[in-house]
């Protein structure tokens, strides 16, 4: 890796000396930047970085093969002081360089290819350079991204078509790189996979650029500000629809207790019966282990999920499904267990009530972080292991890079059930004391009526007695 860093004035200068192959795109964002060098103040670096190309094996397949190759890149520290120019062939002439008789070699492409723009006319769809940026100098909303090149023996690539490879007319072909014929530059793949060997693919553009500079307080460490252009995506996993069964088994079991109840013909509390069969019966073991499960098996997936933003709206209905019955089950076994085993209307009715409020928050929170990943998850929760490390070494297999996380999925929702179970609880206990006091009184009131009636036969034989003594 070799850079060099200057004004653009200082960068144009060496081009010219060395009399440096660049495009003409390049070069007139150069010659803008010389021109607007006072409207925003960058420097401008010269790097010649090694990086991946990829070139066709087959005609309509995917399987490209790789070859490293060193490329030049010429691009302002300061990525918002890039100028916006268009590519315009007609200033430089083309010329054909392959034949490929009707066969367009972009037809089909892996799909790296399509996630960043390339400064190339091709079959593959476009892709915009204006990206949104965040934490920029000079506090802009969006910046033009780098274009990525492919190349034919050594020539940049100006268009791929059914009709054959076009480079720059000025360009003299190499025989050593025109074996490999149409090389695209691919994408830097940095993967991050979790124990189910499920990986999260980060794809930068490869076009690296970055401001190294020294500070007073560490002398001896250069510090390295890069500007990243990222593409994110992760493989994809078969959805599980164990969840979605338990929440039905909720429901009918439920249904069926609902029907026992309703066609018993003795006069009883049927909340209470409804309620005491759901809270102690003996499926709710059944759920518990179920969910307990699922959340055991996929934890990584959806804790990586979480911190990455990769989510699918399956696994947040999934996710829905394991909260609910989770939590339902876990705090209804939890009261069954705790020693009081008699009926707790109040808890369960507060509790059944609980539950859809909770349902609904789930649902708008899991939208929210599907949105906006939640990143501290891999800084506070999460161990990012490296091949080459010991501990890497033993778990990463063939992946570059593993995750393990500290604290798993089934150990969160427990202690939030937890939390909820107490809320319910607390909300209960209110409930039972305000409701006394108005029994109390109900009673009082017909005690007193009870009294009245009760005394006044008392009162009238009484009376009558008195009057039979005075008449004798």
């Amino acid at each position: 890796m070799n850079v060099l860093t200057g004004t653009a004035q200082q960068v144009m200068d060496v081009i010219t000396t060395l009399n440096l192959s660049i495009s003409m795109q390049t070069r007139r964002e150069l010659e803008l930047g010389i021109e607007r060098a006072k409207e925003c103040v960058t420097t401008w670096s010269i790097m010649a970085l090694p990086r991946l190309f990829l070139y066709p094996m087959d005609l309509n397949s995917t399987g490209f093969a790789e070859i490293p190759a060193v490329a030049i890149n010429i691009a302002p520290d300061i990525t918002e002081c890039r100028p916006d120019v268009p590519m315009d062939y007609t200033l430089l002439g083309s010329k054909m360089a392959l034949d490929t008789n009707g066969r367009d070699l972009l037809a089909v492409v892996p799909e790296a290819l399509i996630l960043f723009p390339y400064s190339f006319s091709s079959t593959m769809a476009p892709v915009s350079r204006s990206v949104q940026a965040s934490e920029t100098k000079y506090e802009v909303t969006s910046v033009l991204e780098p274009l990525l090149h492919a190349y034919y023996g050594g020539c940049r690539v100006h268009e791929v078509n059914s009709s054959g490879v076009f480079i720059e007319s000025t360009c003299e072909i190499s025989e050593h790189w025109a074996s490999y014929e149409l090389m695209v530059q691919s994408p830097d793949d940095m993967p991050l996979c979790s124990t189910s060997d499920v990986c999260i693919h980060n794809y930068y553009n490869s076009q690296w650029e970055w401001v190294s500079e020294t500070s007073t307080a560490k002398p001896n460490r250069v510090a390295m500000y890069m500007n990243t252009f990222r593409s994110r995506y992760a493989d994809k996993v078969g959805i599980s629809v164990l969840p979605g069964i338990v929440v039905m088994q909720i429901f009918v079991m439920g249904m069926v207790s609902l029907y026992e109840v309703m066609s018993h013909k003795r006069s009883v509390l049927l909340t209470q019966i409804w309620a005491y069969r759901c809270q102690n019966g003996k499926t709710q073991v059944v759920y518990l282990a179920e969910v307990a499960y699922h959340l055991h098996y996929n934890s990584d997936l959806y804790l990586l999920g979480f911190s990455t933003g990769t989510l699918t709206t399956e696994s947040l209905a999934n996710l829905t499904c394991c909260f609910y019955a989770f939590s339902y089950s876990f705090i209804n076994l939890a009261k069954a267990r705790s020693g009081d085993q008699q009926l707790d209307q109040h808890f369960q009715l507060t509790w059944e009530a609980t539950q859809v409020v909770i349902t609904a928050c789930v649902v708008t929170t899991l939208r929210v972080v599907q949105r906006n990943p939640l990143e501290s998850i891999l800084s506070t929760n999460a161990e990012i292991l490296r091949k080459t490390s010991a501990l890497g070494a033993k778990y990463c297999g063939l992946n570059d890079a593993f995750i393990m996380f500290t604290i798993n999925a089934p150990t969160m929702i427990t202690l939030l059930s937890t939390l909820l179970g107490l809320l319910a609880v607390t909300t209960s206990m209110l409930v039972k004391k305000t409701s006394p006091k108005v029994k109390r009184a109900v009673l009082l009131s017909r005690g007193s009526q009870g009294s009245f009636r009760g005394i006044s036969p008392y009162r009238r034989d009484w009376e009558d007695h008195d009057a039979a003594l005075q008449v004798q």
